[in-house]
């Protein structure tokens, strides 16, 4: 069945493009084949040829080989160019430095990285554009959870024969899980993340608050009126917390509710856009939405600045929800906003099946795109950037590597809300985007924000099932493309 969004003329068309490809493979395999002929008629079959075009050089000619490549030193210089989305003042350093290390560490090999800044929002795009037009960087750094996508669709490569032998044991194997499809490696985990709420003691204590009393999603509305009421109109002061603000969103709240885009998140099949849990998850944070107004709201994502003028450290808010490496953004500029801070996990939602605070992570991975120059050098690369260079990554960014030797630091254990950190990971959940649905989150998104955020629709369970119905229809559009 022809989905409703494929006119019968892009269907005349994408079968045209077939057998056009197919009329093509036909002419190149005979003249291949006449080519064949006539060389076979030109020369005298030798050992090799009796053996197959793909026999293995003797060890003789393989010796002799190397002792001319040592005497002339012909070994060619190897640049490899690494792109990232990493350009702050706080990130780029940190890069750098790891890109230094790499070309101190393969200097007489005569490799050579160079680092690329692309900005976050073109990153992904610019990566699918470049191996389809032939000249991919050497190794991008991507999300974690669309790397089985990617090696189906044949913009990430196989990189599994090039890898160090061992490799897989330095790193979480849940990480290196998600890296692999159909058996086979496509990438190597650099860093994960989790999700916390990040608070001002000074003005809990002025408002006569206890974090630890808050338990459940009507402890945290509570909350929010309490501070509200002691600080609204004073200061800087804006609100108390919002979910949309930072980076928290409905993904987390979600997660901490039994809920999710589909029916597993490791394997995703079933779209569950509309699923109780999520109707309960976006119904709460209306309330955030409902109490504040949608001004005050969109005044406050317009004010969030860099360093000590983000929301948080500058007192906007007395909360915010923000990736673990936050730390490091506080540690950087707290000199200067001076705030007492503390950490703590958003608390379990009513359908959370376990009880127990629940966030999602995400994280990037290094990957080598298909169809990139030196393979081995490209590999070579990301396993750097993922065990030596995540090391350095973990000690200036307080992020979490997916590598077990990274974060055993001692110098981190020091950091407030590290403790909470690694706590929280056990029950924080990665997920792989489903392979004809790569972009379902934006069908969310736009659902989420319609209520949230853009206040241009008010009926929760309308604009998830608008959701569900446009994910529905993504899969039997992208199945009708590539096939199932």
């Amino acid at each position: 069945m022809i989905p409703l969004s494929f006119s019968n003329f892009k269907r005349r068309m994408y079968f045209m493009k077939k057998i056009k490809s197919f009329i093509m493979f036909g002419l190149c395999m005979a003249l291949l084949s006449f080519a064949l002929v006539g060389c076979s008629k030109g020369k005298k079959e030798t050992d090799s040829d009796k053996a197959g075009i793909d026999a293995e050089p003797t060890q003789a000619v393989k010796d002799e080989k190397e002792e001319s490549k040592e005497e002339t030193g012909d070994k060619k210089p190897v640049t490899l160019r690494l792109w990232a989305h990493w350009g702050s003042e706080q990130r780029r350093p940190t890069i750098d430095k790891i890109i230094q290390k790499f070309n101190e560490k393969y200097a007489d090999q005569k490799i050579t990285a160079e680092y690329v800044y692309v900005p976050f929002g073109d990153i992904e795009t610019k990566m699918i554009a470049s191996v389809t037009a032939g000249n991919p960087a050497n190794v991008v750094i991507s999300a974690i959870e669309d790397t089985n996508v990617k090696a189906m669709r044949n913009q990430a490569m196989d990189i599994t024969d090039y890898l160090s032998d061992g490799v897989a044991e330095k790193f979480y194997e849940k990480y290196w899980d998600m890296v692999t499809y159909e058996d086979r490696v496509y990438a190597v985990p650099f860093n994960t993340d989790t999700r916390l709420v990040f608070y001002n003691k000074t003005m809990f204590k002025e408002a006569g608050i206890n974090v630890e009393d808050i338990k459940t999603w009507d402890d945290m509305i509570n909350v929010c009126k309490k501070l509200d009421e002691k600080f609204m109109g004073k200061g800087d002061y804006m609100l108390a917390f919002n979910p949309v603000l930072g980076n928290f969103g409905f993904d987390t709240l979600a997660i901490n509710n039994g809920g999710g885009n589909f029916d597993d998140p490791m394997n995703p099949n079933l779209p569950t856009a509309n699923s109780k849990q999520n109707i309960e998850t976006l119904e709460h944070m209306k309330v955030y939405a409902d109490m504040y107004g949608q001004d005050l709201v969109q005044q406050a994502m317009a004010a969030n600045a860099g360093g000590a003028q983000d929301l948080f450290l500058s007192g906007k808010v007395a909360m915010i929800g923000q990736v673990c490496n936050y730390i490091a953004t506080i540690e950087k500029y707290n000199a200067e906003a001076k705030v007492d801070y503390g950490v703590f996990a958003y608390p379990a939602g009513p359908s959370n099946p376990t009880g127990e605070p629940a966030a999602w992570g995400g994280g990037f991975v290094c990957t080598v795109p298909y169809g990139a120059e030196n393979p081995q050098e490209s590999t070579l690369l990301a396993e750097f950037m993922a065990t030596e260079g995540a090391a350095i990554w973990a000690q200036e960014q307080k992020d979490v590597m997916c590598s077990t030797e990274a974060n055993e630091n001692p110098a981190m254990a020091s950091s407030v809300g590290w403790k909470e950190t690694i706590a929280l990971m056990e029950n924080t959940n990665g997920t792989r985007r489903h392979p004809y649905a790569p972009n379902a989150g934006q069908f969310m998104a736009e659902a989420v924000d319609s209520i949230v955020k853009n206040y241009t629709a008010t009926d929760v369970e309308a604009a998830l099932n608008t959701a569900q119905e446009q994910i529905e229809a993504k899969i039997e559009e992208e199945k009708f493309i590539f096939g199932e």
